[in-house]
């Protein structure tokens, strides 16, 4: 398996698809939900980790990993299925190191979208302040 680091940050590839099979507002709608739920998503699976309880941090990791996977964020759905994979062989990582890389991958992902395009202040079409 791939390194985490070696997957894209955003494969903006799987959005164009997602554009060209619905249309492009869908997928800027997709990808605007995605973005706004993933400290949501993130603080499900830390609530979960942080509490023990492997069944919520566990659906966290799945939502999160579907709906990177969906959204071309590949690294952070890379992370996820190790994560998952690993909790479901009874292995009890740390909360905080896994707040660190969640969060590091949220940072990078949010900062890729920008340079796409994917957030409004960066859209050609977004009216000027």
């Amino acid at each position: 398996m791939a390194d985490d680091q070696d997957l894209p940050v955003l494969d903006s590839r799987v959005l164009r698809s997602l554009a060209d099979e619905a249309n492009p507002g869908v997928a800027q709608a997709f990808i605007d939900d995605y973005l706004q739920l993933l400290p949501v998503r993130a603080a499900t699976i830390l609530r979960g980790l942080a509490s023990e309880d492997q069944t919520d941090a566990i659906e966290g990791l799945v939502s999160l990993r579907v709906t990177s996977a969906m959204a071309g964020a590949l690294r952070l759905e890379g992370y996820c299925r190790k994560l998952e994979h690993a909790l479901k062989l009874g292995h009890r990582p740390d909360p905080a190191a896994v707040k660190a890389v969640l969060f590091a991958n949220i940072r990078l992902l949010v900062r890729e979208a920008r340079r796409q395009g994917y957030l409004p202040s960066q859209r050609p079409d977004a009216p000027e302040s």
